[in-house]
């Protein structure tokens, strides 16, 4: 079997045609999303969102989602990387009930696997899945929706103040030989005055070949709050597409911290649109890449109305022949007045044939705004190395110290302090031993 569109549409097709029993409008929804992709194919970087990545490792292999049934034991990477608190765990694609608990959910919360709320809650289901990630719009959305099944729904009651965070873990088996797609699609409704904190996990034991296609729905009412974490540390034979569509009410306020450290070739779109007066959106995002890393960062704010505030921090650490690219744009239509946005890309270079592509970029349209963008590529500071080393910190380490000190602005910024806490340790692990690593032949 050979890989390419053709591959992805036979699958598609041999999927949809064992779900003849599911409700009209979800049949619909996935052909509406086989139709795009046979129509508009997967980018090439003759596209212009692409053209820093391409995605031709990726769709010319012949991936294929898993089989049910399938025993994994994966215990001890859910210990490894799950809090305290309710979960969901999905292993390659599946919903894996014998890791899963949603003991201590909050009320006012409520967590369903996709499968579950379309049997349970398939009218309200279908007032939100789709309606934000539009499968006309984005090519990996539209593969997403044509094999649409597995997944989450959270829901959080209007007024609810949620203190437990809940936690979703994507795990990748390895199994053998196996090219496994997993298409989880996440789906969240936070109702007006509530506020709740949602984790996203991707990660795996073993380094076979995978390839997970995300995408996550957010609708936030009036003067609701969510905190998103993800934390992708897939192994460096995996395949990582993903992307995020919110949408916000007046006074809302979305915050999202993404933090890429696995993956061969890893892409994380974000993208939000005001729909009410004073919303705010804070995006931060850390991205480290060693070996031949390919991560791409892509976000788009849409400030349509007036009197909204936005702020985006991402920073990169690359070494070896990585790559990393940035592209953020910051839209303002032209009756958004007195909107405030503030956008930066900072990135660290640790050897000679590391490379980012970054392009911070605003797009205008009205007259009494406060915006600004910046971006920055260098080396490490010599002065401050030479501080460090003449208080008898050896180079190696003095390197490490400064590297980390860069990171940590980013990984500060998370407020759950044991997510913060295991962030911290993974970054420092990520990048010990990283500096001025030498260039693999």
């Amino acid at each position: 079997m050979s890989g390419g569109l053709q591959h992805y549409l036979d699958v598609a097709q041999r999927f949809q045609a064992g779900r003849g029993t599911d409700p009209v409008w979800l049949r619909t929804l996935r052909l509406e999303g086989l139709e795009r992709l046979a129509q508009a194919g997967f980018p090439t970087t003759r596209h212009e969102a692409w053209k820093y990545t391409d995605v031709g490792p990726v769709v010319s292999r012949p991936f294929v989602p898993a089989w049910p049934g399938k025993r994994v034991h994966l215990e001890a990477c859910v210990e490894q990387l799950a809090l305290p608190g309710p979960r969901l765990v999905f292993v390659d694609g599946l919903l894996a009930l014998e890791l899963s608990s949603l003991e201590g959910l909050p009320a006012g919360v409520r967590v369903k696997s996709l499968r579950e709320a379309v049997r349970e809650e398939g009218e309200v289901l279908e007032t939100v899945l789709g309606q934000r990630a539009r499968a006309e719009a984005h090519p990996f959305v539209a593969l997403n929706t044509a094999l649409l099944e597995e997944g989450v729904f959270v829901r959080v009651a209007p007024g609810t103040v949620a203190q437990v965070p809940v936690q979703l873990l994507f795990l990748v088996s390895g199994d053998g030989a196996a090219q496994v797609l997993a298409s989880p699609r996440i789906v969240v409704e936070v109702g007006a005055q509530a506020e709740a904190a949602l984790v996203e996990f991707y990660g795996g034991e073993e380094d076979g070949a995978s390839f997970t296609n995300a995408v996550t729905e957010v609708v936030l009412g009036e003067n609701a709050r969510l905190h998103h974490y993800k934390l992708q540390a897939e192994t460096e034979g995996a395949f990582h597409l993903a992307s995020l569509h919110a949408r916000q009410a007046r006074d809302s306020r979305f915050a999202s911290h993404s933090f890429a450290l696995g993956g061969a070739l890893a892409r994380n779109e974000v993208s939000s649109v005001f729909g009410g007066e004073g919303g705010e959106c804070h995006l931060n995002g850390l991205y480290i890449g060693r070996g031949a890393q390919h991560l791409d960062h892509r976000t788009d704010l849409d400030h349509a109305v007036p009197r909204c505030t936005s702020r985006e921090l991402y920073k990169g650490v690359l070494d070896g022949r990585s790559r990393g690219t940035f592209h953020g744009r910051v839209l303002v239509r032209p009756d958004a007045q007195h909107t405030d946005a503030v956008q930066s890309n900072r990135n660290l270079l640790l050897s000679e044939e590391a490379l980012v592509d970054t392009r911070p970029q605003l797009e205008i349209l009205a007259d009494d705004v406060k915006c600004a963008h910046g971006a920055v590529v260098g080396r490490l500071d010599e002065q401050a190395l030479f501080y460090l080393r003449s208080r008898g910190i050896p180079r190696p380490e003095a390197e490490q110290l400064l590297t980390y000190a860069f990171a940590h602005e980013v990984v500060g910024a998370v407020t759950l302090a044991p997510l913060r806490a295991q962030v911290g340790r993974r970054v420092a692990e990520r990048l010990l031993g990283t500096a001025r690593r030498e260039v693999e032949a």
